[in-house]
């Protein structure tokens, strides 16, 4: 028969251990409770930090610089645009002036040949000025230039060989005065108020109205 003292001790016995057994078990699973709690404390920073990463980001200066600087950077090649369109005209015309200009009128004059008729009237020409017998006006700096010029030149039998021949046009006469007023000009003392070429340019104007006069 058995003892009821030792059963109970028995059971008591196997209730403590299975208590200890429970207790460990239980124990264990808040130790693994308790561990990813704290991981997923530890994670929450991070995952506050993704939060925060998804926000927009705000553009940089970089960027905002360059959206501020397209439109000069269009202004800046239309004017440079325009700037390069108006040096192609300017040189299209400078090339075309010359067939598209009105040629002076005594162009052909100039570069005919004198005759012999021809000279012997701008002798008379010459002649008449200095006998104060036309209408052009000038000092006596002009008048003496255009003795010498009638004396030296014009009345010479070289100028007459050379007309002769068909070598000496209107232009080439012209030329040998400007040379001789340039020398008698530079040696005229300063004006005050008229410059030098002043002086040469009106002398050229009395020529061309004395040798006007001679007929074609």
């Amino acid at each position: 028969m058995l003892d009821p003292s030792s059963s109970e001790e028995e059971s008591d016995e196997g209730l403590e251990e299975e208590s200890r057994d429970v207790l460990v078990a239980a124990g264990g699973s808040q130790r693994a409770a308790a561990a990813p709690a704290r991981e997923g404390r530890r994670d929450a920073p991070g995952r506050a930090g993704g939060g925060g990463a998804a926000r927009p980001v705000s553009p940089s200066p970089s960027v905002l610089s360059e959206g501020r600087d397209e439109p000069e950077r269009q202004l800046d090649e239309e004017q440079e645009r325009r700037i390069r369109l108006q040096l192609y005209v300017f040189v299209v015309r400078c090339i075309a002036y010359p067939f598209n200009a009105k040629q002076p009128t005594d162009m052909a004059r100039r570069q005919q040949k004198l005759n012999k008729q021809q000279l012997q009237l701008l002798k008379e020409r010459f002649q008449a000025f200095l006998n104060g017998e036309t209408q052009i006006v000038a000092d006596e700096a002009f008048c003496n230039a255009v003795r010498s010029y009638y004396e030296v030149f014009l009345k010479s039998d070289r100028v007459a060989r050379m007309v002769q021949s068909g070598g000496c046009s209107a232009n080439d006469f012209r030329e040998v005065f400007k040379k001789n007023i340039e020398k008698r000009v530079r040696s005229l003392p300063e004006i005050d108020g008229l410059s030098k070429e002043t002086v040469l340019s009106s002398w050229i104007a009395k020529y061309d109205a004395i040798y006007r006069e001679l007929p074609d």
